[in-house]
């Protein structure tokens, strides 16, 4: 996998697989009311947790193999391919905080509420 592909992987992955989880979940609301079953649900949502961990720890390594340096303004590949690797951490754990926190009403309400 070319370094490019994994930092922006890592960076753009988790809001993707974030709006996956919140299409995924929306469309599956109606089965889960008429069934009364969210397990389907829960499933969503844990995979969407796992991917979005996933990007975070992909972007952790990049950022590893990257040398572990702060963002700086210098300029170059070093200082982006550090900017982004950090940013894609940050991002990806944050939105897999957001797939968490939408799952609460799913553990917390019935499946018609």
């Amino acid at each position: 996998m070319s370094r490019n592909f994994a930092l922006w992987t890592g960076f753009l992955g988790g809001p993707f697989i974030w709006l996956c989880s919140f299409e995924a979940r929306f469309a599956l609301a109606p089965w889960a009311c008429t069934f009364q079953n969210k397990w389907a649900l829960h499933g969503v949502a844990i995979a969407g947790l796992i991917l979005c961990l996933g990007c975070a720890a992909l972007s952790w390594s990049q950022w590893k193999a990257a040398g572990e340096q702060p963002p700086s303004a210098s300029e170059g590949v070093q200082p982006r391919s550090n900017f982004l690797a950090i940013l894609g951490i940050v991002t990806s754990l944050g939105c897999g905080m957001i797939v968490i926190a939408q799952a609460i009403p799913e553990f917390v309400l019935a499946a018609c509420e």
